[in-house]
């Protein structure tokens, strides 16, 4: 009888699952069999009881469910989602072209049913696989967010779905300014990518679903979102199923750039996909092209320069492909980027983030396979340019400096008023751009604007702390040569009859 109970226990949990399962618990001769052959074989080899199997399939169906909820996110943050009709006993709501209908929600005799284009609804939830496709939770989101419904009265959602989507609608509320922002949590994203990233990308499903609740594939496109994230790239994510997966936006360059990023993870730790099949590169072409290039406008057009293919390593004849995506895509270059090369990036970058949106872009269009050599001469480069940067900067406050001081300083002052001053400041921003500001007009009214690139920071340190050495320097210089009598003293002679 007991035998019969875990059976029906583990005919609930996916084939990969049960062969997770028996990976972890040492159960041998499992290859082969079939979803159902694999639930004898581990009910009658698993020395687990039938509470704690029960428990263990149960964990892999709440993690479905997160996965679920998580696979959500892109419909709701992005607003995908519509409330049509919204009363006590019926909700109707449209996700991205499909329709989602709600009886009785948080009752006893509740029902949903989704689009019949829905792949997961029609397969998965009506067969009872699921209780709900990835369409549900995003109309319960918004739901929660619009404050229609009460959050702890929501079916099929408790426990971590709960928390899941709880967190979904926190997010969205942040990025719209209605929660006070507490920053982002930098220092968790770097030890996610950093201990978890290089095993993702070679699909290690065990971490992937005890600690993102997804399978390694998602796990593998979150992280690598993360990542970029982490170079303080602008990056949005695809809400369909198929074509790209994250744009890389190079906001701070000059001019902008679009990098198209494709993720693929390997379980031998080497993708070699488009070796062995070429014709690849038209779906990568179709990416970047029509499903990006060609749905914007005007000069936003020319910002679409890079395809970036991410994954956990690459064979060195992959390389031979790039100059025929460039012709096949009218200039568009194409690289690889292994996983081991991103976060040795992202660990140095947030060790010492001297580098630039257009520096990075060196990396992108180098049409190769990129490795941590070319992400260290990087740096060296940044070092350069940065050292160039100052010496302009401090010149061009020597220049001014000197102009002011010949004309208005004494013995003790240099004089300024605020149009001198507005001028001096001026002239030394105007000299750090485009690097670290970003000047223009309003065409409104023609006042000049001044923006700031907060992401350098650590640039901005170096510079404005030569620039504090040269402006020392200068004052030192002045009050050791300055001879001039001040306008006190002058009165005073004057007064005392000295002259």
């Amino acid at each position: 009888m007991s035998i019969k109970k875990k059976v029906a226990i583990l005919k609930k949990l996916t084939k990969n699952e049960l062969v997770e399962i028996c990976k972890n618990y040492g159960i041998k001769g499992y290859s082969g069999l079939s979803q159902a052959k694999l639930a004898e074989h581990i009910a009658k080899n698993c020395n687990l009881s039938l509470e704690e199997l029960e428990n263990l399939a149960n964990s892999f169906i709440e993690q479905r469910l997160v996965a679920k909820v998580n696979d959500a996110r892109d419909h709701f943050l992005l607003k995908k989602v519509q409330i049509e009709h919204f009363s006590d006993d019926m909700v109707i709501a449209d996700v991205a072209g499909y329709r989602v209908k709600i009886s009785n929600l948080g009752k006893e005799d509740f029902s949903y049913s989704c689009d019949e284009k829905c792949a997961d609804y029609v397969y998965q939830v009506r067969k009872g696989r699921y209780p709900f496709c990835k369409h549900y939770p995003a109309v319960l989101a918004e739901l929660v967010y619009q404050g229609l419904v009460d959050s702890s009265k929501l079916n099929n959602i408790t426990g971590r779905v709960l928390e899941a989507l709880l967190n979904l609608v926190e997010e969205r509320k942040k990025e719209e300014g209605l929660l006070k922002p507490v920053g982002r949590d930098i220092e968790n994203s770097l030890r996610q990518v950093v201990e978890d990233y290089v095993e993702i990308s070679r699909q290690n499903s065990k971490v992937a679903r005890e600690k993102y609740h997804s399978p390694p594939e998602k796990v593998f496109e979150i992280l690598t979102e993360q990542a970029f994230q982490l170079l303080e790239f602008d990056t949005i994510v695809r809400t369909k199923e198929s074509g790209w997966d994250l744009l890389v936006i190079g906001t701070h360059a000059t001019p902008p750039y679009i990098a198209v990023i494709e993720c693929k993870t390997a379980t031998s730790g080497v993708y070699d996909y488009i070796t062995r099949n070429p014709d690849y590169l038209i779906k990568l072409k179709t990416y970047c092209i029509d499903l990006v290039k060609e749905k914007l406008l005007g000069v936003y057009k020319d910002y679409v320069r890079y395809m970036v293919v991410v994954g956990p390593d690459f064979p060195v004849d992959i390389e031979r492909f790039t100059m025929q995506f460039r012709h096949m895509t009218g200039g568009i270059k194409l690289s690889f980027l292994p996983a081991q090369t991103l976060v040795y990036l992202v660990k140095k970058y947030r060790e010492n983030p001297i580098l630039t949106h257009d520096l990075l872009a060196m990396l992108f269009e180098s049409e190769k396979i990129i490795r941590k050599e070319d992400v260290d001469r990087l740096f060296e480069e940044a070092d350069r340019r940065i050292e160039s940067l100052i010496e302009i900067a401090r010149q061009r406050l020597r220049e001014r400096f000197r102009e002011f001081a010949a004309r208005t300083a004494d013995a003790c002052f240099v004089k300024m008023d605020e149009i001198l001053l507005q001028t001096l400041i001026y002239d030394v921003l105007n000299a750090l751009q485009p690097d670290l500001v970003k000047m223009g007009k309003k065409s409104t009214t023609g006042v000049t604007t001044i923006h700031l690139k907060h992401d350098y920071f650590k640039i901005w340190e170096k510079v404005l702390n030569g620039l504090v050495e040269e402006f020392v320097r200068l004052l030192e210089e002045e009050s050791n040569v300055q001879q001039k009598r001040t306008e006190l003293k002058e009165d005073l002679i004057k007064f005392l009859e000295l002259r």
